[in-house]
């Protein structure tokens, strides 16, 4: 890892401090390319449910580059991106993945191996191969914002063993 990864990943966490501190999920997503950051965001969920960190970061890019293949960028983000985001990080084929906290329970690459599927990436033009993921990045830093919150279900911490019950076993 570099220090310019080590810059984008305390962004990261700081955009999402910035979220929660406007009462929205602290979540947030920057995404760079040759050194370069192209674009950031901050969760939006309050305005609209599909606003993501990821998602808005995406579009971001793809507005300021003028294209929807973003090879060779980098998307850096506080946690694992769930697989709605996955699926558009496939989709605009970012190269690099990297995450601060896991997310067992709802991740695209823990839970529901999106970002590593490579039957998708078959699926030309419309995914990419497998992006390069690197998960555990500045946990720590990133699990601070997040433990004064009801998001308990991120991190190394998460006691998998004891997942919550399933409304569908009723």
């Amino acid at each position: 890892m570099h220090d310019f990864d080590y810059a984008c990943m305390r962004r990261c966490i700081a955009l999402s401090q910035e979220s929660l501190n406007v009462g929205d999920a602290p979540f947030g997503t920057v995404i760079s390319k040759n050194g370069i950051v192209i674009s950031e965001a901050q969760n939006d969920y309050k305005t609209k449910i599909s606003e993501h960190a990821e998602i808005i970061a995406l579009n971001r890019a793809h507005s300021s580059t003028g294209s929807a293949n973003l090879e060779g960028c980098t998307l850096y983000t506080n946690v694992e991106p769930c697989p709605m985001c996955s699926f558009m990080i496939r989709e605009f084929k970012i190269s690099r993945v990297v995450f601060a906290l896991p997310s067992p329970y709802v991740g695209g690459y823990n839970r529901w191996p999106i970002l590593q599927d490579t039957i998708m990436s078959g699926l030309t033009p419309y995914f990419s191969t497998s992006p390069e993921v690197i998960d555990c990045f500045l946990e720590k830093e990133a699990a601070l914002i997040l433990q004064d919150t009801s998001l308990w279900m991120f991190g190394s911490n998460v006691k998998i063993t004891d997942p919550p019950n399933d409304p569908r076993e009723k």
